[in-house]
């Protein structure tokens, strides 16, 4: 039930951090990106629990709760979270899950990168200009390419960073009650400590042997 609780707790955290950092990056426009990397962040603390329902319902909350912060006016932002980068940790833990080689599966993720790539691109290229007007022919091809590219070394550091996330939600899942007792210290425990329980044990039943004695006396 604890275990339960805290994963719960995990995935509420999470949907609410990974919202905050969605709705500055959707209204501040130098910030787009870092939501998404932030996001991404936010929305693997379920997953270090191996709390995959959890992960998915933070991800679909945070896409929902968007829309009326900004991601109904610029939905041209949020559209890559939906279609990628929100998705991306979950899938991720299904590839550590299932041990998929790691080569094949950054292959079928880097397709899938490139395709949301072109997908926001045939959905939303009356948004932007393109700096030099040869780029029009040859755009979905430097999508392809140069998304590739970039996706290696971001699915690099996002596996990285689920590997920090793993271990500070262990040591916080496993940090003791705040209202436990601290241990009594003295020399029983010292006893304890250098020759075993038993001998702590029987150099208290030794003492309480010469204390009677000393009271019969």
């Amino acid at each position: 039930m604890k275990k339960r609780s805290f994963q719960i707790a995990l995935s509420a955290l999470s949907c609410a951090l990974a919202t905050v950092f969605m709705a500055v990056g959707l209204n501040v426009s130098f910030l787009f990106i870092t939501g998404y990397i932030f996001a991404g962040i936010a929305l693997m603390l379920p997953l270090a629990e191996d709390f995959r329902a959890g992960g998915f319902l933070a991800f679909a909350a945070t896409a929902l709760l968007c829309l009326p912060f900004g991601g109904i006016a610029y939905f041209y932002k949020l559209f890559p979270f939906i279609a990628f980068f929100g998705l991306h940790p979950l899938v991720n833990s299904l590839q550590r899950k299932y041990k998929i080689r790691r080569w094949v599966a950054w292959a079928v993720k880097a397709v899938w990168f490139d395709g949301m790539l072109c997908a926001a691109w045939a959905l939303f290229s009356e948004l932007f200009t393109l700096p030099f007007a040869w780029m029009e022919d040859w755009i979905y091809l430097i999508l392809i390419v140069g998304g590739a590219v970039v996706f290696l070394p971001y699915d690099w550091l996002m596996m990285r960073a689920q590997g920090l996330v793993d271990h500070y939600v262990a040591k916080a899942g496993r940090r003791p009650p705040r209202g436990k007792p601290p241990q009594a210290s003295g020399v029983r425990d010292d006893l304890g400590d250098v020759f075993g329980e038993d001998a702590s044990a029987g150099g208290a039943d030794g003492a309480d042997g010469q204390e009677g004695g000393e009271q019969d006396r």
